[in-house]
């Protein structure tokens, strides 16, 4: 016989999931239909229906530690099929949202971030940062002849400090959450399965490696069934966010290594990479933005949480692209400008990766690992078999 178990609800807790977005999660009436029609919640204790329990019981600690909230992939099927209305969907975006504020490193820059009041201070401070460092290098006018962007924006010091120092900082901050992250969910997770005998290269090959795989991949995407369009979508901008790192990164090595300044002309092959990563993250933005316009509620309650970063993917893929056609077509009076205003978003994106929904990409990846980890596959009727080269221990 199952011993009693004293429940402590948090009330405000519940009020503040509300606030977020999550306001019909008391329609539920744990039918457990949402956990049914999702392809990609495992069969080992499936989700959300927990989650909407848990939610109403206002089990804030059990349900910020849940590895779950993260392995939902926003499909919002089981929105579209709950009989009550309680919009499950919108209950774990609104506890997705939560935890990036609750991992946030520091905590602050998530909530200038999430609330539309900062917008021109988040804004603001890389404009600053790139003006005061222009206004020291003596480039504050369109310079003239040729345009060659690094006379307006020079590559040192502007470029050379402001972007590493940027990095630095997104991966430090990023670091910290996915720590906090982890150690919670060792500590009140599901019980691993199977241990095995692993070196750290071999646990970060199976889990880390075949997680990777699954995210380049995005099979899980393609399990949902009303809101399969979603799928497209986000593996544009995924894409789209790999061939133009591919192509930051082969700009870096050319200049660094080898003292090959841009521009490069159209027939180089660094420049196909990039133009076709401008065009499929533009692609994939003007469809996610589609979708949720003409789904409405059906893809799931937009938020400013989730606009902001829309609008930013798609405002750096479009002011990439006509930064070099404003510049090919010698443009000088809007195209030094497009390029500032190109650089602006860039910073957005990594300086706020951390605390904005590009987030997300940090988490769930976590979590995804963890699952493995854990022994659980997503997907109905899954398994995760043992990897060869392991030796069990029960």
């Amino acid at each position: 016989m199952s011993q009693p178990r004293l429940l402590d609800p948090d009330l405000d807790f519940i009020r503040e999931m509300k606030s977020y977005g999550a306001v019909d999660l008391k329609k539920c009436f744990q039918c457990a239909t949402c956990s049914v029609v999702c392809n990609v919640s495992p069969d080992d204790r499936p989700f959300p229906r927990k989650e909407m329990l848990w939610s109403q019981w206002g089990l804030k600690e059990r349900l910020l530690a849940d590895p779950d909230v993260w392995l939902c992939h926003q499909c919002h099927d089981c929105t579209n099929y709950c009989p009550r209305g309680a919009r499950p969907g919108d209950v774990l975006s609104t506890l997705q949202r939560m935890n990036v504020m609750r991992y946030a490193t520091p905590n602050f820059v998530a909530r200038m971030v999430a609330e539309p009041k900062f917008l021109p201070i988040v804004f603001g401070i890389p404009v600053l940062i790139l003006l005061v460092f222009m206004a020291a290098c003596g480039t504050l006018r369109i310079p003239e002849g040729e345009i060659i962007y690094r006379k307006f924006i020079p590559q040192w010091p502007v470029v050379d400090v402001i972007f590493p120092i940027t990095a630095i900082w997104a991966v430090a901050c990023s670091a910290a959450g996915i720590r906090k992250m982890w150690l919670e969910l060792k500590a009140m997770g599901p019980e691993i399965k199977k241990e095995y005998k692993y070196s750290p290269l071999e646990w970060v090959t199976v889990y880390v490696g075949g997680t990777i795989v699954d995210i380049l991949k995005h099979q899980f995407f393609k399990l949902c069934d009303a809101n399969r369009f979603r799928f497209v979508a986000h593996f544009n901008i995924l894409w789209g966010f790999i061939l133009l790192a591919i192509t930051t990164a082969c700009v870096a090595a050319g200049v660094y290594l080898f003292g090959k300044q841009t521009p490069y002309p159209l027939s180089n092959p660094i420049k196909w990479i990039g133009n076709l990563g401008a065009v499929i993250l533009i692609v994939g933005s003007v469809l996610a933005i589609k979708n949720r316009l003409s789904k409405g509620e059906k893809a799931g309650r937009a938020t400013y949480f989730e606009w902001l970063f829309l609008w930013v993917v798609l405002a750096t893929g479009i002011t990439g692209l006509l930064t070099e056609l404003l510049r090919l077509a010698n443009s000088p009076t809007i195209a030094y400008p497009m390029y500032f205003v190109h650089l602006v978003c860039v910073w957005f994106l990594f300086a706020y990766l951390p605390f904005s929904k590009f987030s997300h990409m940090l988490y769930r990846t976590t979590a995804m690992v963890y699952a493995r980890w854990a022994g659980r596959a997503l997907g109905k009727g899954v398994d995760i078999a043992p990897p060869a080269m392991a030796t069990s221990e029960h």
